[in-house]
């Protein structure tokens, strides 16, 4: 298997980094805000470690978008307390995907 160094690729304003390592490619996306998307799986192929980072950051996005509306909700009086944290809780990124959200 060849693989080069790195690539580094941008969508949505998103940096994607794909880093070569012994075992493989590692993926690491950082938002223009200095959020930090990190993945511990090792990709053997440049394309699908950039197509799930793409995948990824659509659903940071509408996990984001999620909770706005969530909150608008909650502000109207729609939903109660422990729904609003409880709905909230379900859109947490990174206790459901293998990506750790880290500040930069």
């Amino acid at each position: 298997m060849h693989i080069v160094n790195g690539l580094v690729e941008f969508y949505r304003g998103w940096m994607i980094e794909v880093t070569a390592t012994e075992s493989g490619l590692r993926l690491c996306c950082r938002s223009p805000l200095g959020e930090k998307l990190v993945n511990p799986t090792v990709y053997h192929n440049h394309r699908i470690a950039l197509t799930t980072a793409v995948q990824v950051i659509n659903q940071f996005f509408a996990c984001q978008s999620l909770r706005q509306v969530l909150r608008e909700v909650y502000e109207a009086e729609g939903l109660s307390f422990e729904e609003w944290k409880q709905m909230g809780r379900s859109l947490d990124f990174a206790s459901r995907h293998q990506f750790t959200q880290l500040p930069s």
